[in-house]
């Protein structure tokens, strides 16, 4: 069951502006996962946080890097950078295994990073699906928006990344609430083990 929430695990949610607040889901391995209902969807938000020693730039590079994307997020199994239009607009297309009888998805993202101080860095996410060809191999997931958020203290980096979205299909939201803590969780270990 576990593997249905691979959807999530790039999906990369709105400034969610339901009034409800955090509830802490998951604090193991010094990850803590949040989850809050939204207003205007069944599939509930999710925000990660973490400090770890690290640097803003390497977190930075890796978050950015399409190609390499797939090796650390959960149940994906291609990526790749489609364009880079400046340092701080890319468009990535990545590829997440469903087991049989659910189809594969596909999405594609639009990451735009922002320096909000010398020591802060946004990235935005949200889905960018016309821009690249849909696969046959795959159903495409149309519907996400979240961002990154990298906080250089000292040599500790703090990373939040908070993401809502639709994996599209036929998932039912009770499943994906259920389970949405289980990506997220793997991803920011698999990325605490490239930074640290």
């Amino acid at each position: 069951m576990k593997v249905y929430t691979a959807i999530f695990s790039f999906l990369f949610f709105t400034p969610l502006l339901a009034q409800e607040k955090w509830e802490l889901k998951k604090d193991k391995d010094d990850i803590q996962i949040y989850t809050k209902s939204i207003d205007s969807s069944k599939i509930k938000a999710y925000k990660v946080q973490m400090t770890v020693k690290s640097t803003l730039d390497k977190v930075k590079n890796i978050v950015l890097d399409g190609d390499e994307l797939h090796e650390w997020n959960y149940k994906a199994i291609d990526s790749k950078l489609l364009k880079k239009s400046s340092e701080n607009d890319y468009l990535i297309w990545m590829a997440l295994d469903l087991p049989w009888p659910l189809r594969n998805r596909d999405v594609v993202i639009s990451l735009k990073s922002k320096r909000i101080t010398q020591n802060a860095l946004r990235i935005d996410i949200k889905a960018a699906s016309n821009e690249y060809e849909e696969q046959e191999d795959y159903l495409r997931i149309t519907y996400f928006e979240g961002y990154w958020l990298l906080e250089q203290q000292g040599d500790m980096l703090k990373i939040t990344h908070q993401m809502h979205g639709d994996p599209s299909g036929s998932l039912p939201s009770w499943f994906i609430n259920s389970t949405i803590t289980r990506a997220p969780y793997h991803n920011f270990l698999a990325l605490k083990e490239k930074v640290q």
